[in-house]
């Protein structure tokens, strides 16, 4: 039925499609037919391009894996450049250039902290013997009561933190 279908788009009899598979080059050489009618690209040969827009995505937005998926999937339709065969490609891709672009952004912001901001951070991450978590973790947790005064505090915490400001 989907052969049948298939062979009236193309105007072809659907006889002739058990010779397209006897041939496995076939299928390639209408690929790269199609590729070039299109005048599309192969991901190989354009994959920087891609790997720079995914870097300058990861430096500027908050976007996870999932959207920076579609989001160069997007790209390369737009671009003309062919996916990738098989998601993991891709998925690879995202994943080096995510690692790479968050170490760089902590070494630039781990450069342009002084001394002062360092030790500040640093603490934070200490957990004080009577405490079960960091001060860090503490601050990153919203309270589990909800009251005028557990609010002031909080505010006082972020503050105090922030510093003069």
């Amino acid at each position: 039925m989907v052969l049948a279908f298939v062979a009236e788009q193309l105007g072809i009899d659907p006889a002739c499609a058990i010779e397209y598979l006897t041939r496995p080059k076939t299928a390639y050489e209408h690929a790269w037919d199609i590729r070039d009618l299109l005048e599309l690209s192969e991901f190989s040969k354009r994959e920087q391009e891609v790997r720079d827009y995914l870097a300058a995505r990861v430096w500027s937005t908050i976007e996870g894996p999932r959207a920076l998926f579609d989001r160069a999937v997007v790209h390369m339709l737009r671009e003309g450049i062919l996916l990738p065969t098989g998601i993991t490609a891709l998925t690879r891709l995202i994943s080096e250039v995510r690692r790479a672009e968050h170490a760089r952004l902590y070494r630039t912001l781990a450069e342009r902290a002084g001394p002062e901001l360092r030790a500040r951070l640093a603490d934070l991450l200490r957990v004080p013997a009577d405490r079960r978590v960091s001060e860090l973790e503490r601050l990153r947790t919203a309270p589990t009561r909800a009251s005028g005064r557990v609010m002031v505090a909080g505010f006082a915490d972020h503050l105090e933190f922030a510093g003069p400001g």
